[in-house]
């Protein structure tokens, strides 16, 4: 079978298609006919060698984190799941014509999206998921706070508030030019965070109130206004680093407001801690009943050999949603 390998080049690391075993079936795993996956943030940090993963890759290393397609084979152990199911799953090495996945892993697809929006949606749901009902508790009517909300977690964080009932959600992103097509998901005002001190109109929106939850995909640089714009007993959620993983934290105002910053990642994460975040999601939101609510927004989509190209689109950061590798 075909997978896209990453392999060093005379400027660091690139991706080469390449013929390689197909990988053996255990009694609880699943075999997937891989029909699309999403780029993002890590398969860069990846190829730059500075994403650290929990566990080393044995043998080639595989690009791509997520997928999404259909079952081929299934683990004699394996209950639930059967040929010909439609799955999207968080998936180290998922840019192959076939992976194999723990079943638990295993996401049934929206009867009504395509394997491209189930692709570019997995990582999504069970990032923003477990952020804002996990980490954060949101509370119905509470108000999220959400940065870099044009990004492809970003438009999902809005989807997935709404879904678990926010009251208010407002966002930032560096231009503001995406306005319109985020109200249509759910965000009630986009700050321009380049144009404005987005605590500062936090706090004019919620009339002094604060955020209840602020989902920061951003970093370091944001911490000292995240602190500002957080409502008393306000849950700050760390998710991303895009800006720095260094702020300067106010330690008198976070006593003061008897705040909570919560980090999370899936590098860290055992198997089952990965599967119980799938278990949380899939408990959490019917997502069939809730598939027009949380289509993804697809910005662009690239047959998968030009995958150096989908990650240097991902790269100048002119997209709106996902960008997505149609495999195969």
């Amino acid at each position: 079978m075909k997978a896209m390998l990453i392999v060093p080049a005379d400027d660091g690391m690139t991706l080469d298609l390449t013929d390689i075993s197909a990988q053996a079936l255990g009694p609880k795993d699943v075999r997937l006919a891989v029909r699309a996956a999403s780029v993002n943030r890590a398969d860069l940090l990846i190829r730059a060698g500075t994403h650290t993963a929990a566990a080393p890759a044995q043998g080639p290393q595989i690009a791509g984190i997520d997928a999404a397609g259909e079952v081929i084979e299934v683990g004699a152990q394996v209950t639930g799941v059967q040929p010909g199911d439609r799955i999207m799953a968080m998936a180290s090495g998922g840019l192959a014509e076939e992976i194999v996945i723990p079943a638990a892993m295993a996401i049934p697809v929206p009867a009504t999206w395509s394997y491209g929006e189930a692709a570019a949606a997995v990582i999504g749901l069970m990032t923003e998921h477990n952020a804002l009902s996990t980490a954060a508790r949101l509370q119905p009517g509470e108000t999220v706070l959400i940065h870099a909300a044009a990004s492809g977690v970003g438009t999902q964080a809005i989807q997935v508030a709404r879904q678990l009932g926010a009251g208010r959600v407002l966002g930032t992103s560096r231009s503001g030019r995406d306005s319109t097509a985020l109200r249509q998901l759910g965000l009630d005002e986009l700050i321009s965070a380049s144009e404005h001190d987005f605590a500062d109109r936090v706090q004019e929106v919620t009339e002094g109130a604060g955020a209840d939850v602020i989902v920061d995909h951003v970093g370091g640089p944001y911490l000292p206004a995240n602190i500002r714009a957080a409502a008393v007993r306000g849950r700050i959620v760390g998710v991303g680093r895009l800006g720095g993983a260094e702020g300067v934290l106010d330690l008198e105002e976070l006593a003061r407001k008897r705040l909570e910053i919560i980090g999370t990642t899936f590098r860290t994460r055992t198997p089952d801690e990965k599967a119980e975040v799938v278990r949380a999601l899939r408990a959490g939101i019917d997502l069939n009943s809730a598939a027009d609510a949380l289509r993804p927004v697809v910005d662009r989509t690239f047959p998968w050999t030009q995958a150096l190209e989908a990650q240097a689109a991902l790269e100048r950061s002119h997209h709106l949603g996902k960008i997505v590798l149609e495999v195969g």
